[in-house]
């Protein structure tokens, strides 16, 4: 029988494994867009991390975990590496700030 405690340190291993898939993915994708050139060793480290938190998840919480889980933390994991890295930027949308009128001085 399995604790709490073990499931919660089995997911934290695997938020590494998929975060660290999805950052080496978004590096592998930057060097190729900047350089014309695939990564071999970017690939062979996501697919390295992207094992080692596929059997933590399996172990944690089965393989719907592991399409769950996984696909959110590795979405995470590209898509904040990848901003870092310059492929693309997530701009906020704040709305415009409106000035007030000066006010007129009466003469």
């Amino acid at each position: 029988m399995m604790t709490a405690g073990l499931q919660l340190v089995l997911l934290a291993f695997a938020v590494i494994g998929f975060a660290g898939t999805g950052a080496a993915l978004a590096v592998a994708r930057g060097r190729y867009v900047s350089d014309g050139e695939y990564d071999a060793g970017m690939i062979g480290v996501a697919v390295m991390m992207f094992t080692f938190g596929s059997l933590c998840t399996m172990v944690g919480s089965g393989l719907v975990g592991v399409i769950a889980f996984g696909g959110v933390m590795l979405w995470v994991g590209y898509v904040v590496t990848a901003q870092r890295v310059g492929l693309f930027r997530i701009e906020t949308g704040w709305p415009e700030e409106t000035h007030a009128a000066e006010p007129q001085q009466r003469t």
